[in-house]
């Protein structure tokens, strides 16, 4: 059987075969394009979308080592068979399912989610033996409130923003969640400008088919009359003196009481580009593995639900971990 390892990504030992290493490797399998799980790598498979936003970020020469695998199309490395499956989390991410020759199946999620998105591909689940799932939200407390209330809340906190006078600055990471809230903000019809990271991404949506609202360059000395969105980092950078304005971070650990207070904010809007509690759960039962191995986040603490539940379920990070021999 396959045997898995977290060593600053997912291997596989007895094929050699890495998957979201955060290092550079002779060859590897990039589930999608946030920097914590890429690597300028000698040669790596992943969608058109992840190569094309590693091109933007890492530059021409990592790209052009990129192979490109459309979704459920077969690729052979050595003895195994790899398919890429859409995993929902954002623009071209992808779940990596591994077949060997004796027809044993291995699932590697990456970040995904089950809910609906307006700027990412829908889900496909496959059944498999083995599956490494991340858990980034793996606890009970973790259960976000339905998507299109948090839609309409982010849509009423710029409008009555506007109404007292005062700028709305959104902060939002530049891959992912910038363009949902884009699409989120689409009806609003109100002015949106947004940093550049985010600007040179959003082509890439619109190649593949995904349409985004227009935007403006930032330029902080003109932002009244705008939606504001810029990355976290850049907050600090604004000038000491600009206009009345609220700012609000949209991230999935908004659901906890504390977010506000720990990213300085109005407000924090619970949008998450990752399962909460109930999907993990829920896409075990769908896959439906012999063994489920969790990687990132409260993966002791989920094991030990998905045990109780009479599910084989392990850490590969924490006092529980077992490798599977």
């Amino acid at each position: 059987m396959l045997q898995v390892v977290d060593r600053g990504g997912l291997f596989l030992p007895s094929c050699g075969l890495w998957m979201d290493a955060r290092r550079p490797k002779r060859f590897a399998v990039v589930s999608h394009a946030h920097s914590d799980h890429t690597a300028p790598h000698q040669s790596f498979i992943a969608t058109a979308p992840t190569i094309d936003f590693m091109r933007i970020r890492l530059g021409d020469a990592a790209a052009r080592r990129g192979i490109v695998l459309p979704y459920r199309e077969p690729y052979q490395h050595g003895p195994l068979k790899i398919e890429l499956f859409p995993a929902g989390h954002i623009l071209g991410s992808a779940m990596v399912h591994v077949t060997t020759e004796s027809g044993e199946s291995l699932l590697y999620t990456g970040d995904f989610k089950t809910r609906f998105g307006l700027a990412a591909e829908k889900i496909q689940v496959p059944q498999v033996d083995t599956l490494v799932m991340e858990s980034t939200f793996g606890r009970p407390d973790f259960t976000f409130p339905p998507s299109l209330a948090v839609h309409e809340a982010i849509r009423s906190y710029c409008q009555q923003s506007f109404a007292d006078g005062e700028i709305p600055i959104l902060l939002v990471y530049s891959l992912g969640k910038a363009q949902e809230v884009l699409k989120i903000l689409e009806d609003v019809q109100l002015p949106i400008m947004a940093h550049r990271a985010i600007r040179a991404l959003n082509p890439v949506y619109q190649k593949y088919g995904f349409c985004l609202p227009a935007t403006r360059p930032l330029d902080c000395d003109n932002m009244e009359g705008h939606i504001v969105l810029m990355p976290p980092s850049v907050r600090k950078k604004l000038p000491a003196k600009i206009p009345p304005h609220r700012t609000a971070m949209v991230s999935g650990w908004g659901i906890k009481e504390s977010a506000r207070f720990r990213y300085r904010t109005d407000r924090v809007f619970p949008l998450s580009d990752h399962a909460d509690y109930s999907e993990l759960l829920q896409f075990v039962k769908q896959v439906n593995p012999r063994t489920t191995y969790l990687m990132h986040g409260s993966t002791a603490a989920l094991a030990s639900d998905l045990r109780r539940q009479g599910r084989e379920a392990w850490s590969l990070t924490c006092d529980d971990q077992l490798e599977l021999l």
